[in-house]
C-alpha cells in the first residue's frame, strides 16, 4: 500500500441487513474491559488539541519521533512551538537556546559561536517614529532591532526568482529584524533607512559608486559615506489627522495615505502588466498617475481607483504637481539627495544616492600589510 496510515471509516449499518448466527459463540472465559465513554471522549479532545498545535508548526525537514526509555526522542528539524509541547507535558521548563553542535567537528561549533555572539541586534529608530503604527503592523513606539546581514541573506540577494518577484528586500527585512512584524506593510520612508542602515552594519558605511559630470559627461568613481546622510524624523504635528489637503488650481479637498512596501509591489506589478499585455510603443507611460491614485483615498468624495486616475489626467498639471509632491513627500525620512565633487570641473553637484548592484555586493577592500 502507497499510504500505510490506517484510518478507520464509520459505516451506518442497516439492522436488516443483520444475520443470526449460524450457532451460538462459545463464552469467553475473560471478558475484555472496554474503554468508557468518559475515557473516549478524553482521548478525542487529546487527538484534537494535537492537531490544533500542529496547526501552528511549520519545519523545514522531516520529523522523526521514536519511543525511548524515559520520554521522547525527536529528531530532524523541529519547531519551538513543539518543545515547548512536549517539555509542558514532562513538566520541565521550555528554553530555546540554540543547540551547541549542529553538525561537525569541535572547531566548527567553536567558530559558530563566535559568530552568534558577534551578530547581535542593534537598535534603531524609525523616521516615522512609530507614529502610524498600531503594533501590529509596526512598533507603536518607533524603535526597531536589527542586526548584520550573513551569508544565508547574500544568498537571498543573488537568487534571481526572489529578486525578480521583489521578494528579497522583505526577506532580508524579515530575517534581519528581530520583532515578528512583517515589514512589507512599514512605510516607505522607513523602509528606506532600514536598508541603507542594514548596508551601513553589514558591509561599511562607504559606498563606492560610479555618477556622471553634468557639465561634461565624463563618468566617474566616487565614494558616498552613508553616515554623511540626514534623517528627517516625523513631526509632532503630523499625524494620520493630518492626511487630508487642499488642491492650489481647482480647490478640490483630498485624503491621502502615505506608501507602504507592498504599494511599491503594487505599482511594480502595474507596469509589468502594461509591459506584458500591451503594446507601449505608442502609449504614454502612466505609472506614475496610477501610483498616486492608489494612495489617495479620496478627492471631493470621488473613491473609485480607475475613476481618480481619470480625474487625475484631466486635472491642471500645477494640480497634479502638488498631489503628487504631498502624497509621496512626507515630512520625514532620509535624504538621499547627496553633493559629489567632479574631478573634471573641481564643481560640486548634486545626485539621487545610486542603488547599483554593488550597493549589497560591494568589494571588500584589502587591508595594507605593515
Amino acid at each position: 500500500m502507497s499510504d500505510e496510515t490506517f484510518r478507520p471509516q464509520k459505516r451506518s449499518i442497516d439492522p436488516s441487513e443483520v444475520q443470526p448466527p449460524m450457532q451460538e459463540t462459545p463464552p469467553q472465559e475473560a471478558p475484555i474491559p472496554q474503554p468508557t465513554a468518559a475515557e473516549n471522549q478524553a482521548a478525542l479532545d487529546q487527538m484534537a488539541q494535537m492537531r490544533e498545535r500542529a496547526k501552528d508548526m511549520s519545519t523545514d525537514g522531516n520529523v522523526d519521533i521514536r519511543s525511548q526509555e524515559g520520554g521522547v526522542q525527536i529528531q530532524g528539524n523541529v519547531p519551538p512551538q513543539f518543545k515547548q509541547a512536549l517539555a509542558k507535558n514532562r513538566g520541565e521548563e521550555f528554553t530555546d537556546a540554540p543547540p551547541m553542535r549542529v553538525t561537525g567537528s569541535d572547531k566548527l561549533e567553536e567558530l559558530l559561536r563566535g559568530v552568534e555572539s558577534s551578530s547581535l541586534y542593534e537598535p534603531i529608530k524609525l523616521p516615522s517614529l512609530g507614529v502610524f503604527y498600531d503594533g501590529t503592523d509596526g512598533p507603536a513606539d518607533g524603535i526597531l532591532h536589527m542586526r548584520p546581514m550573513t551569508g544565508e541573506e547574500e544568498q537571498i540577494l543573488a537568487t534571481p526568482r526572489f529578486v525578480k518577484k521583489g521578494q528579497a528586500i522583505n526577506m532580508i527585512f524579515n530575517r534581519c529584524t528581530q520583532e515578528n512584524f512583517k515589514t512589507e506593510q512599514f512605510l516607505t520612508q522607513d523602509r528606506t533607512y532600514m536598508l541603507i542602515y542594514l548596508r551601513g552594519i553589514s558591509y561599511t558605511p562607504e559606498y563606492d559608486v560610479e555618477v556622471r559630470d553634468p557639465e561634461t559627461d565624463q563618468q566617474f568613481a566616487t565614494v558616498i559615506d552613508l553616515n554623511s546622510l540626514y534623517v528627517d524624523y516625523c513631526p509632532t504635528e503630523f499625524t494620520r489627522d493630518n492626511l487630508q489637503d487642499k488642491l492650489p488650481t481647482t480647490n478640490y479637498k483630498f485624503n491621502y495615505r502615505l506608501a507602504r512596501g507592498d504599494d511599491e509591489q503594487t505599482v511594480q506589478n502595474y507596469r509589468e502588466r502594461r509591459v506584458k499585455n500591451f503594446d507601449t510603443a505608442g502609449q504614454a507611460d502612466d505609472t506614475l498617475l496610477y501610483r498616486t491614485a492608489l494612495l489617495i483615498e479620496d478627492i471631493e468624495g470621488l473613491t473609485d481607483k480607475n475613476e481618480i486616475q481619470t480625474l487625475l489626467r484631466k486635472l491642471p498639471i500645477n494640480d497634479v504637481a502638488y498631489l503628487r509632491t504631498v502624497v509621496n513627500e512626507p515630512p520625514f525620512g532620509v535624504d538621499t539627495k547627496v553633493q559629489v565633487s567632479s574631478p573634471y570641473t573641481m564643481q560640486e553637484f548634486e545626485v539621487e544616492l545610486p542603488l547599483e548592484a554593488n550597493f549589497f555586493f560591494p568589494r571588500a577592500k584589502r587591508k595594507e600589510t605593515k
